[in-house]
């Protein structure tokens, strides 16, 4: 299988299983010091981590992690509910079809 065609993969069965898994059981973030803990910052800090490892595996979930609340974030999600709405879903297929266009360009820093 092609590097860009498994990145894509593992990068979308990331937004698949995180978000099945916090439609059936929603999970506050941990908070720590008042400061809450959002899964896009795991995944921030697993893309620079899969690029200095030069892991796709990691790298793809990363970015998986990141991509599934940007549009949460960019319309100033506070709820589960706005994680679910139509816009947040939106910008995601949004997101989703980017990453797919741009997948090669992707995988050059990884």
């Amino acid at each position: 299988m092609a590097c860009e065609s498994y990145f894509f993969i593992v990068f979308f069965l990331t937004i698949i299983v995180t978000r099945v898994f916090l439609y059936f059981k929603p999970t506050p973030a941990p908070t720590i010091d008042g400061f809450r803990v959002h899964h896009y910052m795991y995944g921030l800090t697993l893309i620079p981590i899969g690029i200095v490892l030069s892991n796709i595996t990691v790298y793809a979930l990363g970015w998986g992690l990141f991509v599934d609340e940007l549009g949460y974030l960019l319309l100033g999600g506070k709820t589960h509910h706005d994680n679910y709405s139509r816009a947040s879903l939106f910008l995601l297929g949004i997101f989703i079809i980017l990453t797919f266009i741009f997948r090669e360009l992707l995988l050059l820093w990884a």
